[in-house]
């Protein structure tokens, strides 16, 4: 009751300047956030049975009915062109198209997807129009008209029907039977109305009227597509006349032991019975075994009821949290005199707190750390997400040691919320508010007051609808729309009604409405200034909303921010940006398949941040890019070192915050650099929670015949659980054990002789030939400049706008000086770009030894007053196609580089070009592999070149050239030439994360300075 009448207070406090403003359509409105919705509450599906309440299976219940499917469409682009009557039972929509519902409308035919991230789409030329809170564009504001059938089942008959749309964008009315229902403003919380005496026998009509843009649009100017329409569920459901309106649960811990569960139940029942009836409550465990139970009357006739079950405690509760998410099932019953249910429904409920304690974000009890990625919603239907692809999400995310989402930004659909309860996530619940393109300054709508019934009704749906949810652990008032009075007063109305969860905000910094301090995209040494900050006193903890922007090849310093997070108590961690590519895919007219981005649709002139929506830590299709297997590294919860050699012991910490590491077993392996095993076995390992152990595997004597062997250590759970079997490796290391320095493998005796030709003009070796074959498709120059990543275009010290400006990816060689032999030769040349600026010196000397082996001796000196930055410091050159067999001897078998390679582990790994080449959504740099031993490039019959050098190096080989991938801005626009691009990199720069945060770190780019390094070629026969 409390609640319902905050909800009226804030409404009726719109209604005066409502009043104000008929002279615009409701959709010009701030005001206008609904009419004739019911109150926000949780969800009180009605279910068939129990069984189906512990599966959240409420769509196979008689009495729930989905609208799901084709309807009947119709498109304009100017509201004054919509059939105004078209919601009328008799109007004919048979000559109408049909659209999915849901889905929404650009991707279906209909309008242009515009990608924008801190701007409003609509304040542009092309519309004609400058922002102007609340109203938007009127002659380009499209409309769909949605219509459709159903007939109500016989078994509802004398029963409540209630219609739920769960997210439709942006504003719409809605009618059913030709009578209105109302509207609704606010794409991401459901609206509900009861269509109880709307209703007739047989044959009954839905339609919605959705506007593209309205006032509440300036609330949804979120980093994502710009799309509209019906993009969540649209469903009825039936319940008794006197029914079970809402229901809060309390699930909580003692604050003693953290192991005596408490349990309280508040419930408003509604509506009126023909007889006396009763509400009844169960709490189940996961065999169905009866924990807790209770009954009480209903007293009342016609009038709310609002009961409160008095707290009960429930000893040796199973704790629920991300590694043990357990969860017991609350079924909820309305019966009548006869003791008959007329009305089941109920949820899971798992017991846990969530709270700062010390200054420190604590599950349970215990600080834990947030290792979290942002998610959003996408899929190619637009935001309309399927249920099978929110299973692969969670699927990935707890493969990969993520334990936290934040759901960016807005509630997204109720099935992520049963799989974020049922498999262990920590929840960050976010408000459906960002007002990004009004800015942080004056204009803000978090400061103008006229906007509070808006920002207030977001935050109430968001929490009344999920407040059940054992997942949610913290929530967040929105995202990116600055701070003032509105984020005061939502931050002041969440804690009157949430006393066992924090409420954050990451505009309000260190102001007193955020419990959590969560600025975004912070560098390591902001962290460390935080938790030595004595002025304020630093009471609450860091916990970034988000950090390690993952656009395109990204993802480097996560080792960094990993050490501060588990050294520095108060900086507890973060989520990621972002979890999937917010990109769609498309074929071209030549049957090429591509991903698109911003700008891609639409007229040349369309509003556009271009492909700055596509920085996931998977593609659009849930493949894993590279970077998600750092992350599954650095976010493991067993890490170890190794203390001593001769014995092999290592220190073992267990990072699980309620897991004894005896769930599990430690396999470990010494393998030589030749891929022989010299010794394995396994251990049982008891350790407790942030404990640390020493174990000793023994001594293992090494081979004469290896110059290194590697310690292998991996962890598998004892017992399976949901996507990870008992042999998945759920954490690893890798130790390197020296063996003889001094050894070096046997080669065998060619057949014939190398002949190899050096270009007088430029110095470069041109040809390399063996048993008649060039092997050599371009000469071997030096480079110092790579296709340049997202990243590298925003780095603020260095990076690709650097180089190109310098000219370091078209250097022109010129030889001063060159001599060659039939024993190889030397050349000096000159460095030039073609603006004819000297870069610098390099000297190359070219040594031919009899058993065939080439050594190439490289040194370079650039012209500091021309070269500030270098991409890289190495040689590059092509090879005929047919040698696109790569194997290597270094960290694999995946992408890495220097700033992100901890997830490779060394070893001998076989590949081909094609595999190595990622497919970021614009192409840019990728492919390579760091300390590397040595690597063979062979073709179907095993002949071709082998690499080696006597200090670890870097290579890539590609089947497009650097110039190729440099130029293309989508992926149908590679070629393959008959080629493959050779990389050999003494030195190549990290990846960073500039898009968004912290550059390159300073001791993963590449030194201005003299560079000699060294390769020995070999034909493989």
């Amino acid at each position: 009751m409390k609640k319902t009448l905050l909800y009226l207070l804030a409404t009726l406090l719109a209604l005066p300047a409502l009043a104000q403003q008929q002279q615009q359509p409701e959709w010009q409105s701030q005001y206008a956030i609904g009419l004739n919705k019911l109150a926000p509450h949780t969800y009180v599906w009605p279910y068939q049975n129990v069984s189906d309440i512990r599966t959240g299976d409420y769509e196979s219940s008689p009495y729930y009915m989905s609208l799901n499917g084709k309807w009947k469409f119709h498109w304009v682009k100017n509201p004054d062109n919509r059939p105004k009557d078209f919601y009328q039972p008799e109007f004919y929509t048979g000559h109408w198209a049909d659209i999915n519902v849901p889905g929404n409308w650009e991707r279906q035919g209909y309008g242009t997807a515009i990608y924008v991230n801190e701007t409003y789409e609509f304040d542009d030329k092309l519309f004609h129009f400058k922002k102007n809170p609340p109203l938007v564009p009127y002659e380009e504001n499209e409309v769909g008209s949605y219509k459709r059938t159903f007939t109500i089942p016989a078994h509802w008959k004398d029963r409540r029907v209630v219609i739920c749309c769960e997210g439709v964008i942006s504003f719409y009315y809605i009618w059913v039977n030709g009578q209105l229902l109302g509207y609704n403003q606010g794409s991401k919380t459901p609206a509900e109305w009861d269509i109880t005496d709307k209703l007739q026998e047989g044959e009954n009509t839905v339609a919605l009227e959705v506007y593209r843009w309205s006032a509440g649009s300036y609330l949804e100017c979120q980093d994502m597509w710009r799309l509209s329409g019906i993009e969540r569920d649209v469903y009825l459901y039936s319940t008794p006349k006197q029914y079970i309106a809402d229901y809060k649960v309390t699930s909580s811990l003692d604050k003693d032991q953290y192991k005596e569960g408490i349990f309280g139940l508040e419930a408003t029942i509604e509506g009126a019975s023909a007889s006396m009836s009763s509400f009844s409550y169960r709490l189940e465990d996961e065999t169905g075994k009866t924990i807790l139970k209770g009954e009480q009357p209903i007293k009342s006739r016609g009038l709310s009821n609002f009961l409160n079950i008095e707290e009960q405690r429930i000893k040796d509760v199973k704790v629920w949290s991300a590694e043990h998410p357990n969860l017991y099932t609350l079924i909820l019953e309305l019966k009548d005199a006869n003791g008959k249910v007329t009305e089941l429904t109920g949820c899971e409920v798992g017991f846990r707190t969530s709270e700062i304690k010390d200054g420190r974000f604590c599950i349970n009890g215990v600080p834990v750390l947030v290792k979290g990625t942002n998610r959003h919603e996408h899929s190619q239907l637009g935001r309309t997400v399927s249920k099978e692809l929110m299973e692969e999400d969670i699927k990935l995310m707890k493969q990969h040691n993520i334990n936290t989402v934040r759901n960016s930004h807005y509630p997204t659909h109720p099935y992520w919320y049963q799989l974020c309860d049922r498999y262990g996530l920590y929840m960050i619940d976010e408000a459906n508010i960002e007002s990004h393109g009004m800015g942080y300054g004056p204009a803000s709508l978090a400061k103008d007051s006229t906007w509070l019934p808006a920002h207030m009704d977001r935050t109430q749906r968001m929490y009344e609808r999920s407040k059940n949810h054992p997942a949610i652990v913290i929530w967040s008032l929105g995202n990116e729309a600055g701070n003032g009075i509105n984020f005061e007063r939502t931050y002041d109305w969440m804690k009157s009604v949430e006393k066992t969860r924090p409420v954050q905000y990451e505009r309000a910094e260190q102001n007193y409405n955020t419990d959590i301090y969560c600025r975004m995209y912070r560098s390591v040494e902001e962290l460390l200034a935080y938790a030595r900050q004595t002025e304020p006193k630093v009471y609450r903890p860091f916990i970034m909303t988000e950090y390690l922007h993952a656009m395109g090849n990204s993802g480097g310093g996560l080792k960094e921010y990993m050490h501060v997070f588990e050294t520095e108590p108060i900086v507890q961690g973060g989520c990621i940006w972002d979890w999937v590519d917010q990109s769609f895919r498309e074929i071209d007219k030549d049957g090429k398949w591509y991903w698109t981005y911003g700008g891609d649709y639409g007229p040349k002139d369309v509003p556009s941040f271009g492909n700055f929506c596509c920085n996931g830590l998977v593609s659009a299709d849930r493949i894993p890019h590279p970077h998600l297997l750092e992350v599954k590294k650095d976010y493991q919860y067993i890490k170890s070192t190794l203390a001593d050699r001769k014995d092999l012991t290592i220190q073992v910490k267990n990072w699980y915050d309620f897991t004894n590491l005896n769930a599990y077993t430690l396999h470990w392996q010494v393998m030589g650099d030749n891929g022989k095993v010299i010794a394995q076995g396994t251990k049982k390992v008891d350790c407790a929670p942030h404990e640390t152990v020493e174990v000793t595997l023994g001594a293992v004597k090494l081979p004469s015949d290896i110059r290194e062997a590697y310690l292998n250590i991996d962890w598998t759970p004892d017992e399976a659980t949901a996507f990870i079997g008992t042999d998945y490796t759920v954490s690893y290391d890798q130790f390197v054990l020296p063996a003889n320095k001094n050894y070096r493998a046997p080669e065998t005796r060619l057949a014939d002789k190398v002949k190899i030709d050096i270009d007088p003009a430029t110095g470069a070796l041109r040809s390399y030939i063996y048993k008649g074959e060039e092997m050599l498709s371009s000469p071997v120059i030096l480079s110092l400049y790579r296709p340049v990543t997202d990243n590298d275009n925003r780095e603020k010290i260095g990076g690709g706008k650097v180089w190109k400006a310098e000219g370091l990816h078209n250097i022109i060689q010129k030889a001063i000086f060159v001599k060659a032999s039939g024993k190889g030769g030397k050349a000096e040349v000159e460095l030039w770009n073609e603006q004819e600026v000297k870069l610098g010196n390099a000297t190359f000397t070219y040594t031919l030894k009899s058993d065939g082996a080439l050594n190439i001796k490289t040194t370079f000196i650039p012209d500091t007053s021309a070269v500030t930055s270098l991409a890289r410091m190495g040689l590059a050159f092509e090879m005929p196609y047919a040698y696109n067999k790569v194997s290597y001897l270094g960290r694999g078998e995946h992408e890495t580089y220097v700033d992100r390679n901890q997830s490779g582990r060394i070893g001998i790994y076989h590949t081909d070009a094609e595999r190595m080449f990622h497919y970021y959504v614009k192409p840019q740099a990728t492919g390579n592999r760091t300390d590397v031993r040595w690597m063979e490039l062979s073709d179907e019959a095993g002949e071709g070149l082998a690499f080696r050098s006597d200090k670890s190096f870097q290579f890539s080989v590609i089947p497009f050239t650097d110039t190729n991938v440099d130029k293309a801005t989508h992926l149908n626009e590679l070629q393959r030439t008959g080629i493959v691009t050779v990389h050999l990199d003494a030195m190549q720069s990290g990846v960073g994360t500039a898009t968004c945060g912290p550059g390159v770190l300073p001791q993963y780019r590449v030194p201005v300075e003299k560079h000699t390094f060294e390769f020995m070629v070999r034909p493989l026969k």
